[in-house]
């Protein structure tokens, strides 16, 4: 039995281990943060969450448009730098990760201050809503935390990186226990959510460049910028790729809800984004799969190990389609009882959509080690062209459907979104592997 076990464990490449920390840590974050929604639901309403989610909706859409992260490219050129043994270009690739970093999401924030009021001639936001949506703005300029994140996942650090989302997750929860009890306002609550989205922020950056100080020999921020494209051949189009293939993921999660603003009432906004946030609780299981196993795909493409890596995609797939079942079977007999209890009898008529979308999650975390996969073989624009079908297929429904069905045809077209999207990296994985 103890053979079987440990054979099981090596077939997984060494990466369980890792898989296990990152994965407790988002057990928690996804129970911490859906307790969280709980106690913000119950104080705001369906109107209160329809209403914040607007305010968030428009600087987050324009912080994925025009912030193009290195964290990717980070991990892909900045792995290959360490198996060549190569310092100089490490430090010159994280220096200039990190000025792409704080310069994008200068961009972003102006770019989005600037166009707020035009945006809001489609979403009409009251005069102290639009003003929310003016201070959440301004939060974009912490947006400094994907290279970070890349620089944990880089130096397998993910202790580290499990105890800073934890961390986050259990500031925001205290806050919103604290706001409940006290029966705050909605200001107060989106003041305490704002607060929270800069400290998850510069936490991981505080933390990442101690990091840095402590494990990388050699000047960082002196380091020059010369040579960083002639030694990573490649990399401004692997950035570009793999950013447009965020972006397009990220659009359908942002975008959907700015769309939905000019579509349809507050409340039933608010009850997507209730189905919407616990589908993607869920999705938070595979998340960790990502986060490890993109450095163990380059690694093994680097050495030409194409079957291993195969092998490798298969066992996760099925390891969490065994995960998605029993989740699915719990919400299709059980989601009334547990929609009443958790967020209340006003949230019922969302059920539907909560089972529809925790069925297009289902899907995407069990697919979900694909994004890596593709990425790390070099199928960057394969990945970027099935994420912009799919997405403008949701995008496109949306506008086309919403207006004709309502609210429920939002969560069909996530489900259609997502089989595009499977189908779509299944098939240019196996062209390129086979």
């Amino acid at each position: 039995m103890k053979i079987h076990l440990q054979n099981l464990v090596e077939s997984f490449e060494g990466v369980l281990r890792h898989i296990g920390i990152v994965l407790s840590a988002n057990v928690i974050v996804a129970i911490l943060g859906l307790f969280s929604l709980v106690l913000l639901t119950q104080s705001v309403g369906a109107v209160g969450l329809g209403l914040l989610a607007l305010v968030e909706a428009y600087p987050r859409t324009i912080d994925q448009v025009f912030r193009f992260e290195p964290s990717q490219a980070l991990i892909r050129y900045g792995t290959r730098a360490m198996e060549r043994d190569d310092g100089e270009n490490l430090r010159k690739l994280i220096k200039w990760a990190t000025v792409m970093d704080v310069v994008g999401a200068a961009a972003a924030a102006l770019i989005a201050l600037l166009t707020l009021k035009l945006a809001n001639t489609w979403l009409k936001l009251s005069p102290d809503a639009f003003y929310m949506a003016q201070l959440f703005t301004v939060t974009v300029f912490t947006y400094i935390s994907a290279t970070p994140v890349a620089i944990f996942r880089l130096l397998s650090k993910f202790g580290i990186y499990a105890n800073v989302i934890v961390l986050s997750a259990v500031v925001k929860f205290a806050s919103m226990a604290v706001l409940w009890w006290i029966e705050a306002s909605l200001m107060t609550f989106f003041y305490a959510i704002a607060l929270n989205v800069v400290f998850q922020h510069l936490l991981p950056f505080i933390l990442a460049w101690w990091l840095i100080s402590n494990n990388i020999k050699g000047p960082i921020l002196s380091s020059p910028f010369a040579g960083v494209l002639k030694n990573n051949p490649g990399i401004l189009r692997f950035i570009f790729n793999s950013n447009a293939n965020v972006l397009s993921r990220n659009a359908a999660r942002q975008f959907d809800v700015v769309l939905l603003g000019g579509l349809v009432g507050l409340t039933e906004i608010g009850y997507y984004q209730m189905a919407k946030r616990v589908a993607l609780a869920a999705i938070r299981f595979s998340r960790p799969i990502e986060t490890v196993v993109f450095p163990k795909f380059t690694q093994l493409w680097e050495q030409g190990q194409n079957k291993r890596i195969v092998s490798l995609v298969l066992r996760f797939n099925l390891l969490f389609l065994a995960v998605s079942i029993p989740l699915l079977l719990f919400f299709w007999i059980w989601g009334d009882m547990f929609i009443e209890r958790v967020f209340g009898p006003q949230f019922l008529p969302a059920k539907p959509l909560l089972v529809i979308q925790l069925v297009a999650s289902a899907l995407i975390m069990t697919t979900s080690v694909m994004n890596s996969a593709l990425l790390s073989i070099d199928q960057d624009k394969q990945l970027l062209f099935v994420t912009l079908v799919s997405t403008a297929a949701f995008l496109g429904g949306i506008v086309l459907f919403v207006p004709i069905f309502g609210i429920i045809a939002a969560s069909w077209l996530t489900l259609a979104m997502n089989v595009i999207w499977v189908f779509g990296c299944g098939t240019f994985f196996y062209k390129a592997t086979k």
